[in-house]
C-alpha cells in the first residue's frame, strides 16, 4: 500500500495531463457533433496507448511489456462503458450538455483509474500449487 501511495503525486502529474487532453479532445468532438458515443470511443483508442506509456515511464517508472499493458487496456475497457452510461445519463437524461458532462465524467472515473493502472503495472501472476498438493 505505501507504494501506492508513493506513486499519487506522479499519477496525479500523468492524470492531469491526461485530463486536459481528454477533455479537449471530446469537446473538440462534440464540437464537431460527433456523438458521444464515438467520441468516446477514438479517445479511448488514443488516449489508453498514450497513458500506459506516460504511466508507466514517469508514473510507476518501470519497463512497459505486453503482460501489463493487456491488463491496462482490460481496465481502461471498463472505462468504456462506464463513460458511456455516464453521458447518458447526464446528457439524455439529464438534459446536461457535454461541455458540463465530459468534467463530470471525467472527474468521476478517476478512482478507479487510480486504482486499476497500479494494478496493471504491478499486479504478478500468482503460482498455486498443483490441484493435488495441498497448499503449503
Amino acid at each position: 500500500m505505501p507504494r501506492l501511495f508513493a506513486t499519487a503525486p506522479r499519477y496525479l502529474a500523468i492524470s492531469l495531463f491526461c485530463f486536459l487532453f481528454n477533455n479537449a479532445l471530446l469537446l473538440l468532438l462534440a464540437h464537431g457533433r460527433l456523438h458521444y458515443v464515438l467520441a468516446v470511443g477514438l479517445s479511448f483508442s488514443i488516449l489508453t496507448p498514450l497513458s500506459y506509456g506516460l504511466h508507466m515511464a514517469f508514473t510507476y517508472r518501470i519497463a512497459r511489456g505486453w503482460a501489463s499493458f493487456t491488463r491496462y487496456v482490460a481496465a481502461q475497457a471498463v472505462n468504456l462503458p462506464a463513460a458511456i452510461l455516464l453521458y447518458f445519463l447526464l446528457c439524455n437524461l439529464g438534459g446536461i450538455s457535454m461541455f458540463w458532462a465530459t468534467p463530470l465524467v471525467t472527474l468521476t472515473m478517476f478512482a478507479w483509474n487510480f486504482t486499476s493502472s497500479f494494478w496493471a503495472a504491478y499486479s504478478r501472476k500468482v503460482s498455486s500449487p498443483p490441484c493435488d498438493q495441498p497448499p503449503s
